[in-house]
């Protein structure tokens, strides 16, 4: 897989990209993204005219989906009637307000947490339709209910262990390790040196590397389990406790300190660019600040490294993904509007304004050197995040998960229970 090199440009943190980037820290932390007023405006019709409309409620805000909107325009002579409510709480709850009403707009982005629309017949089945076959599978995945395909995803995020080559020179390494074990070995040298080793933002919920080390032993150990787990098929207790133990050894040995509780997200990146702490976990996102902070600082970000040897993976998930109402009042063109969405032209228009890592197979995007890994890493596939991938409940499993593993992190809570405190939680949900 072979991608542009841009060194001269930097990701835009778009509404989007916001999002992806603190998912961790705001759904975990309980608390919601800025809210504002919902917006409506219409796209200019540009120069063709005649060919009716589409209405389009977006979470990316005009100003990322304008050179988008307006090539459509060009190209088809359909003008596309724009509206927007900001990601997540408020735009969830907009939408499903505005679908049970019946006014819902002809295409809309769905979400993790708005997929049980399918169920209620809010949404059109897409599957079979040409324009998904670039889609790359983990997006494909994530846009699919009980085998079928609800939605367009064109973009992934990917988070790893961004790290001071530097500091890490100073114990003779230039590089991860290729296992878990042999990660925990080199924090243990980076604390002989007086180095602080890792940190993630536990303050806001954000394990960063816990994700993916749950991926690549999940990949690498008979498939992921979610599915099974909320089937009462499997549980978290049979299928977490290794990786999640093998985690939690950043605390138990004390390679992280329980002072870290006390950093936000922004304070552990600032820790990083003032070269008091090695590595932490780190999303593209993070690259803008680093480097305004630190212009000199020479780094660079890794998949987390996996249980068993050669099983990296990344944390991150498949972008939500855009959707035909239904009950369109012009389905002929909601159904134009995807097709052109899927385009080549389309997905470059959109990874250029919102600065996203595009990830279908039929455009090559262009990235600064310091976030290719990133990207190579989204556009493998080879990313997870629990939290969307669990078909209900996942608020309150989240902050039940990010309660007990502050409690590990102070020392009240045994690692290997928290697995178990899932399954209870998920017990007493399914309950109610």
């Amino acid at each position: 897989m072979s991608i542009n090199h841009n060194d001269n440009s930097t990701p835009q943190l778009s509404r989007r990209r916001f999002v992806q980037g603190s998912l961790m820290a705001a759904v975990l932390g309980g608390t919601a993204l800025g809210a504002s007023a919902c917006s409506t405006s219409t796209a200019a019709s540009g120069g063709g005219g005649g060919k009716g409309s589409v209405s389009f409620f977006s979470w990316d805000t005009q100003t990322v989906m304008k050179p988008v909107l307006d090539l459509f325009t060009k190209q088809t002579g359909t003008s596309v009637s724009f509206s927007y409510a900001p990601p997540v709480p408020q735009y969830v709850s907009t939408l499903q307000t505005r679908l049970q009403a019946h006014t819902g707009a002809d295409v809309f982005i769905l979400t993790a947490e708005d997929k049980q629309l399918v169920g209620g017949g809010f949404v059109k089945d897409l599957t079979g339709q040409k324009f998904l076959e670039p889609m790359n599978s983990a997006n494909k995945d994530f846009m699919t209910v009980d085998g079928k395909v609800y939605g367009l995803s064109i973009s992934s995020w990917a988070g790893g262990i961004m790290y001071n080559k530097e500091l890490l020179a100073k114990v003779g390494a230039d590089a991860l390790p290729d296992s878990w074990d042999g990660f925990l070995k080199l924090c243990g040298k980076l604390k002989d040196k007086g180095i602080a080793p890792y940190y993630d933002s536990a303050h806001d919920g954000n394990f960063m590397a816990l994700w993916g080390l749950l991926g690549g032993y999940f990949d690498n150990h008979g498939g992921f389990p979610d599915s099974d787990i909320f089937a009462g098929k499997a549980s978290f207790a049979d299928t977490w406790t290794e990786p999640l133990v093998a985690y939690c050894k950043l605390y138990t040995e004390k390679l992280t300190p329980k002072a870290v509780l006390g950093l936000t997200s922004d304070q552990v990146v600032s820790e990083f660019a003032n070269g008091r702490v090695a590595m932490f976990g780190a999303g593209t996102w993070n690259v803008p600040t680093v480097q305004k902070s630190a212009p000199h600082l020479s780094f660079q970000t890794e998949a987390i490294p996996g249980i068993d040897k050669g099983t990296s993976y990344w944390t991150g998930a498949a972008s939500p993904g855009y959707a035909i109402n239904a009950k369109a009042k012009n389905p002929e063109a909601a159904l134009k509007f995807l097709q052109f969405l899927a385009s080549p032209a389309a997905v470059g228009a959109y990874g250029k304004s919102s600065g996203s890592i595009t990830t279908t197979s039929d455009y090559t995007p262009s990235f600064a050197q310091s976030v290719t890994n990133q990207a190579l890493g989204a556009r493998s596939g080879k990313i997870y995040l629990p939290v969307v991938a669990w078909p209900r409940h996942s608020n309150e499993l989240i902050q039940e998960f990010n309660t007990q593993m502050q409690q590990m992190v102070q020392g009240s809570v045994k690692p290997k229970d928290i697995p178990a405190a899932l399954d209870k939680k998920l017990k007493q949900l399914d309950a109610k």
